[in-house]
């Protein structure tokens, strides 16, 4: 978690993780933390790829829109 916790931190994106659901936590620490594609965070979530995009896009939107300036 503190690769996760610079990154937010050095980004200003602490106050919008916040905001995030477990799962969009989740996903987004998979793909860009640990490398998985979409396919592979599906599988494990049993729901399909566009569901998996669809939370990441979400959650990377919940970020960008509550990013302390």
């Amino acid at each position: 978690m503190d690769k996760l916790e610079n990154i937010l931190q050095n980004n200003n994106l602490e106050e919008g993780y916040n905001f995030l659901t477990n799962k969009e936590k989740d996903i987004i620490t998979l793909y860009y933390l640990e490398g998985y594609i979409d396919k592979e965070i599906a599988s494990y979530y049993k729901v399909t790829r566009e569901n998996i995009y669809k939370l990441r896009k979400n959650g990377l939107n919940k970020l960008k829109k509550n990013k302390k300036i």
